[in-house]
């Protein structure tokens, strides 16, 4: 025991820099967010007073942000040996020491605003983007950074927006990146409320009003009830599905091959004639008829029960 206690004496006599030289150890892995390693990252503190005067000091460059570097330890060892008053220091350097920088990734929360913007000032009303993609998205150094449209070189076809965005922070550009995603408007639509079989004839009971979020584009979809109800269904029908106007036509009023009235007014005049339908069609479609007495066919649209009227 007393020989412990005269060596803990001695150690504590000995001047401050040896004891740190005598336990100066490189840390094995190296967290850095800048773009440079330096001295102080090197080490636990506190250091020694030879190297404590180059703290601040960049001994090697730091990789990309989100990035990890291997560098031999021997090779940090020599170079901080050639610091002025660092020849004579003894460092425990491990093999390899793995620099790692830190980083930010760039998130879709922040980013999706943008397109946001674009289609409510294209739409108006209710938006939402979808199919978010971010071309040349990368790990970003740790600090503030700011984003800027570059409307100029904006894009929207149909319903896609394309945007390119500039990153920059401190006034030093970093590059840009291109926003693109799919817009849907939120809008009065026509819904199958249940399950409807095709040829059958929609009525109050097979559909509702309510709103979805379609492409703006979209000119097909059906948005009102008076253009679903009483007309069939060219198709089987889901419960929840959005009607478009390819799923729906209107009850036939007109039969292939049978004999139509042929109506035609010009101001106080009323033409009238026979016929036989070429086609099966409902109210406001367009078919051919052939005239019984002529022959001669020609297209009508169809105004009621087996009555067309000449498309002059």
């Amino acid at each position: 025991m007393p020989w412990c206690l005269l060596i803990g004496v001695l150690l504590l006599l000995l001047p401050e820099g040896l004891r740190a030289e005598s336990s100066l150890a490189m840390r094995p892995r190296v967290d850095v967010t800048g773009a440079t390693v330096k001295v102080s990252d090197l080490f636990k503190p506190p250091l020694p007073a030879a190297l404590k005067k180059h703290a601040d000091t960049a001994v090697f460059n730091a990789p990309l942000p989100g990035k990890e570097r291997f560098v031999p330890g021997v090779f940090l060892a020599r170079k901080l040996s050639l610091l002025p008053g660092c020849k004579a220091l003894k460092i425990k350097a491990p093999n390899r020491v793995c620099i790692a920088r830190k980083g930010q990734y760039l998130k879709d929360s922040r980013l999706k605003p943008y397109l946001e913007q674009v289609a409510k000032n294209t739409w108006k009303g209710p938006v939402t983007i979808t199919n978010l993609r971010v071309v040349g998205r990368r790990t970003l150094p740790v600090g503030t950074f700011s984003l800027t449209p570059d409307k100029k070189r904006l894009r929207i076809r149909k319903n896609r927006i394309e945007l390119p965005v500039a990153i920059s922070s401190g006034g030093e550009s970093m590059g840009r990146i291109t926003l693109t995603g799919e817009v849907s408007i939120i809008k009065n639509v026509v819904i199958a409320t249940t399950t409807i079989r095709q040829g059958e004839e929609l009525t109050s009971k097979h559909v509702a009003l309510a709103p979805r979020p379609v492409p703006p584009s979209d000119t097909k979809l059906v948005t009102e009830l008076a253009l679903a109800v009483g007309r069939m269904a060219t198709r089987p029908i889901r419960p929840g599905t959005v009607l478009n106007a390819r799923m729906v036509k209107a009850s036939p009023l007109v039969k292939r091959g049978e004999g139509v009235r042929i109506r035609y007014t010009l101001g106080g005049l009323v033409i009238a004639a026979t016929g036989i339908a070429g086609e099966t069609g409902g109210l406001g479609d367009f078919i051919k008829v052939k005239n019984s007495r002529s022959g001669k066919g020609i297209t009508c649209r169809i105004t009621g029960e087996r009555t067309v009227e000449p498309l002059l």
